[in-house]
């Protein structure tokens, strides 16, 4: 089943900013990052930026929002990270005047359509607007270019918390829906382990117990009896 429906994604930056053709120039220390944006792993990894920057500079402008004396970034925050590094006083941008609650949904829209967002952090965005923000399914499907089953089931994999899905990217796992939904149902008590992705194929292992002591050999065999039903392993 394709996650995509028949609408193209809103295109919310452009929406805001059509009319802004010309970027301001802002100082660096007016601008700070959204503690609320979408993307949760790697944010702080902006080395290729870094080195891209340095050569050709900064091709696309960031997009922030003015609050009060200060300005939070909407799109870009890897660009302005990555400007931070280099040194840089200042940085093109431009300003929306879009509320908090479209710029968060900029961000997502945004982020989605540069793929730079895992399944679980659409998801967690996905929960935060339906919960928080009273979206429907219709309407986030809408935004995000999505049908309303997939974003019900990203939706459902929003209940994992952050170790777990760290824990998956620790071992080498890739952060699927699939992986994502085999972890929630693990965690839920209704599924078996994930394989590390580098060790794919099953492994048979057979242990010799006849030169153990018969006691130590029956609290062995209890306990492993007792793990095979807590995590639903077959013969």
């Amino acid at each position: 089943m394709s996650k995509k429906n028949d609408f193209s994604s809103l295109d919310l930056i452009s929406a805001y900013t059509e009319k802004k053709k010309n970027p301001s120039k802002l100082d660096l220390d007016q601008i700070f990052v959204n503690p609320n944006q979408p993307r949760v792993f790697g944010r702080e990894e902006v080395q290729d930026l870094v080195d891209s920057m340095k050569r050709l500079g900064l091709i696309e402008p960031i997009l922030v929002r003015k609050d009060k004396n200060r300005f939070i970034v909407v799109a870009g925050e890897r660009r302005f990270r990555a400007a931070q590094k280099l040194g840089w006083k200042d940085i093109h941008a431009i300003i929306t005047e879009a509320n908090e609650d479209i710029c968060y949904e900029m961000a997502l829209a945004e982020n989605e359509k540069r793929k730079n967002l895992n399944p679980w952090e659409v998801g967690k965005s996905i929960a935060y607007l339906r919960k928080e923000k009273k979206k429907t399914a219709e309407e986030v499907a809408m935004l995000l270019g999505y049908t309303e089953r997939y974003v019900k089931q990203l939706s459902s994999i929003a209940r994992l918390d952050h170790k777990t899905v760290y824990d998956l990217l620790r071992t080498g796992n890739q952060i699927t829906v699939k992986n994502l939904e085999a972890a929630l149902k693990l965690k839920e008590g209704r599924g078996e382990t994930i394989s590390p992705s580098n060790n794919p194929s099953k492994t048979k292992i057979v242990l010799d117990l006849s030169k153990i002591p018969t006691k130590v050999r029956d609290n062995f065999m209890r306990d492993f009896n007792n793990l095979k039903k807590k995590y639903g392993i077959l013969n």
